[in-house]
């Protein structure tokens, strides 16, 4: 917001174009005992005003106070990742008139400006997971495979009108916030949540799957790379689901890792969905982020939130408008698909923003660079002695778990290390195991750095700050 310096002149000419002599009588319509003076210390409890220099000031002492991601060797990940954001992102995305003045998209007249960057981020989306149709984004990665869920639920019902199927399969390693926001919908559904165990090697017991899917359940979930960084044979999954004729839903935790592993679409994937935060959005606290969805186009209508499509206007030229808003707001209840009422729309630009600013060489080169990284510190960890790979012989993207011993956060802390994601809540015998991430950002000398401060944590010795 601009800063508008307004003179006592100019006040008196606002108040006397107004109609009124003074504030006071501005607010006389106000009743006298819910009016707070400015000069009532008792009441209005503000420190005296400042100039911009001391306000700067301010500001910059209480970022001092605040510790980020750049101050330390960062390998925490497990759903919201350190990645690099250019300065380009940020520029378009906030400082563009024709984004930040544009209209929400109800009046395509008004808001042609938001319309035709939704239309290109669904592009890029199809792009990515190589199925054909995409939304507007949803809230987070989380509430994208709720409502995937309750889209394979209605889709079970056209379907199999005949047969009662109300079980939903969560196969393998899910992130736990996303079970837990898949069960918090089912339990309102009546829908039953049943899980599917990783094996040994990190990827989702084969056995168990198959007694889990069966005519009872709609569809089924796996996350690949999965929260263990473990990347699942999604194929494999296709096929065990295709005789009992379930819905398959791939969840993406890290969206880079679409730039080099199989397409969901070529998998034979039903739904995609994930969180789009790694593409040029910060970590920001852990949000806001968004979440994408896409689908084969045979089920658009099935879809939940809304969907941007290319027309002409009366003129004849290209425009853009809503083509599709299957919500109680637009639509008959008892006809909605979902109570999603909007998208993420500034963090959906920012990343149409960072995608088309890598090309796809770019992102593919990115994706390739982070790989490498991850090979490295897989390597480094595991030869510091009493460390181990949990999962050695798994094919990993960007995120893999280390076996050391618990409590080792302080002591790397205290090295300037953030050293990975302590998954002992996870599950029983997790005790010591961290989820380790590397992004483009990291440092081959960051990973020494881990390294050389694991080595000392493990033998149990001081470190020195």
């Amino acid at each position: 917001m601009p800063f508008i310096q307004n003179t006592d002149a100019d006040r008196a000419e606002m108040l006397k174009a107004i109609g009124v002599r003074s504030i006071e009588d501005l607010f006389a319509d106000v009743p006298a005992n819910l009016r707070i003076r400015m000069d009532d210390k008792g009441k209005l409890k503000l420190p005296p005003g400042k100039g911009e220099l001391e306000v700067t000031r301010h500001i910059q002492d209480l970022l001092s106070r605040t510790k980020n991601a750049g101050d330390y060797a960062y390998f925490r990940g497990g759903g919201i990742y350190n990645h690099f954001v250019s300065t380009v992102v940020d520029h378009i995305a906030l400082f563009d008139g024709s984004f930040i003045t544009a209209y929400t998209p109800y009046q395509p007249e008004c808001s042609q400006g938001t319309l035709t960057f939704i239309y290109e981020f669904q592009s890029a989306i199809c792009a990515l997971t190589g199925l054909e149709v995409s939304n507007a984004s949803m809230y987070d990665g989380a509430s994208a495979l709720a409502e995937a869920m309750m889209m394979g639920k209605h889709l079970a019902e056209d379907r199999f009108r005949k047969e009662k199927r109300n079980a939903f399969v969560l196969a393998g390693a899910i992130n736990p916030e996303y079970a837990q926001v898949v069960q918090t919908y089912a339990d309102v559904a009546g829908i039953k949540v049943v899980r599917v165990p990783n094996g040994a090697d990190g990827r989702i017991d084969k056995q168990a799957l198959a007694k889990a899917l069966n005519r009872k359940a709609f569809a089924v979930a796996v996350q690949s790379p999965n929260y263990l960084g473990v990347i699942e044979d999604v194929e494999a999954v296709v096929a065990a689901a295709k005789e009992p004729e379930l819905i398959v839903i791939q969840a993406v935790g890290e969206a880079l890792s679409l730039a080099l592993l199989q397409s969901p679409a070529e998998a034979g994937v039903d739904i995609c969905i994930g969180e789009g935060q790694s593409l040029g959005n910060h970590q920001f606290l852990g949000g806001p982020a968004f979440g994408f969805f896409s689908a084969k186009k045979d089920w658009l209508r099935k879809m939940p939130g809304r969907i941007v499509s290319e027309t002409t206007d009366k003129d004849g030229k290209r425009a853009f408008s809503l083509a599709l808003a299957t919500r109680e707001q637009h639509i008959r209840r008892e006809k909605a698909t979902s109570n999603i009422c909007t998208n993420q729309s500034l963090c959906a630009l920012r990343a149409l923003i960072h995608l088309s600013a890598w090309g796809k060489e770019g992102f593919v080169e990115l994706a390739e660079h982070t790989v490498a990284k991850t090979q490295y510190a897989m390597k480094a960890l595991s030869a510091v002695p009493g460390v181990s790979l949990v999962y050695p012989g798994a094919p990993v993207f960007n995120e893999f778990v280390i076996q050391a011993t618990p409590g080792l956060e302080k002591k790397l802390l205290k090295k300037k290390v953030v050293g990975g994601l302590p998954i002992d809540k996870y599950g029983k015998g997790r005790r010591g195991q961290y989820l380790v991430a590397i992004t483009e950002v990291t440092t081959k000398q960051e990973i020494d750095r881990y390294v050389e401060a694991l080595t000392e944590a493990m033998k149990g010795k001081p470190v020195a700050v």
